[in-house]
């Protein structure tokens, strides 16, 4: 089951050409063994083994994670 949520970025960042924006609001997908997270271009799988590093630079809204 596929686990949906909102995170907010704590600052201006960018990986590749990926971005995202301080302030901004984000869907995160988690599957069984990786996380889409979107971007201001898209979106981004992360292996949930650095689900923790990527998140930090997130505030989670909703209570989940």
């Amino acid at each position: 089951m596929n686990k949906t949520y909102q995170v907010k970025a704590k600052d201006n960042l960018q990986v590749e050409v990926h971005t995202w924006t301080k302030g901004e609001v984000y869907e995160v997908v988690e599957k069984s063994d990786y996380m889409t997270l979107a971007s201001n271009q898209g979106c981004l799988n992360y292996v949930l083994t650095i689900k923790e590093q990527v998140l930090g630079e997130f505030e989670v809204l909703e209570g989940q994670q």
